[in-house]
């Protein structure tokens, strides 16, 4: 039987091409690596160096016998890293999110119907949060679409609209809408964990300088010290703003208008049954 050890210093002999570099990777003595590497040879029973004064090389059979080591390796990686994933969905319920509203809103839907386990959410990337579903990395997901794949199921949740915040004396506060581009160059407002919201701005305001602020706290003052826009939803910060005496103006762009979607595996459905009863969701009426 060939060690796991042994598979790691001969990937790590062909990845370096010396004994001396793939020694000082290893933080390990060469006669070390070198007794190392013929052991490997006696248990296959075949040479796999090429050795000459002073060097030594990997012939024919230790480049294939490496490249079954990387794979082998790679295969441990991934047996770690699902056994580990498997047992944390045994104790762990984990909520995926596109934008902050669903942790805002749901993650405590899963703390009060989850006691006894423990809940875990953050925002991602929808190619990192459908990656991390298939996984089970993640138990929910939310994203702006339905999913259509197979064991997957998509839960209608509920809208958000974006808007604009400014003061009563900006020169677009008279206005009934707006459309993003036409804030472009203009400096603004934002909060750093806001997810595809902060991308979709970027998008269309590619020369707005946005003063990004990690706590909404300080975002809050500044909102209230400043002439600057800032941003709000009708599901976060509209009242609030409403209340600072700022003009709160929709964002016309079609992009700024989303349907959020809970996406689980349908394997996950009696798991996740106390929550999909107690979070408001619906059926994909698009399916």
């Amino acid at each position: 039987m060939i060690e796991i050890y042994l598979l790691e210093q001969l990937k790590a002999f062909h990845d370096c091409g010396t004994l001396s570099a793939a020694s000082e990777q290893l933080h390990l003595s060469q006669p070390a690596l070198s007794r190392s590497m013929k052991k490997m040879e006696e248990i296959l029973g075949v040479t796999l160096f090429e050795r000459q004064k002073n060097k030594i090389a990997l012939n024919e059979n230790g480049m294939m016998a490496a490249g079954y080591a990387a794979k082998i390796l790679e295969q441990e990686k991934d047996m770690i890293e699902r056994i580990r994933a498997f047992d944390r969905s045994r104790h762990t319920i984990t909520l995926g999110s596109c934008a902050p509203l669903p942790i805002y809103q749901l993650a405590p839907v899963l703390s009060q119907n989850y006691s006894d386990m423990t809940v875990a959410s953050e925002i991602k990337k929808e190619d990192l949060l459908l990656r991390g579903l298939q996984e089970d990395t993640y138990q929910v997901i939310v994203l702006t679409h339905p999913v259509k794949s197979a064991g997957v199921e998509s839960l209608r949740w509920k809208d958000e609209h974006l808007f604009i915040t400014i003061p009563p004396a900006h020169p677009l506060a008279s206005r009934s809408g707006i459309h993003l581009h036409e804030l472009n160059g203009q400096a603004m407002l934002i909060y750093s964990q806001v997810g595809f919201w902060f991308d979709l701005c970027k998008e269309k305001m590619p020369d707005t300088h946005f003063l990004v602020q990690n706590e909404m706290d300080a975002l809050g003052e500044l909102v209230m010290a400043s002439a600057l826009p800032a941003f709000a939803t009708d599901q976060v910060g509209y009242s609030d703003q409403r209340s600072r005496n700022r003009v709160t103006i929709p964002v016309l762009d079609a992009e700024a208008n989303v349907t959020y979607y809970c996406i689980f595996k349908k394997k996950s459905r009696k798991l996740l049954e106390p929550f999909l009863n107690h979070a408001d969701l619906h059926e994909d009426e698009t399916r």
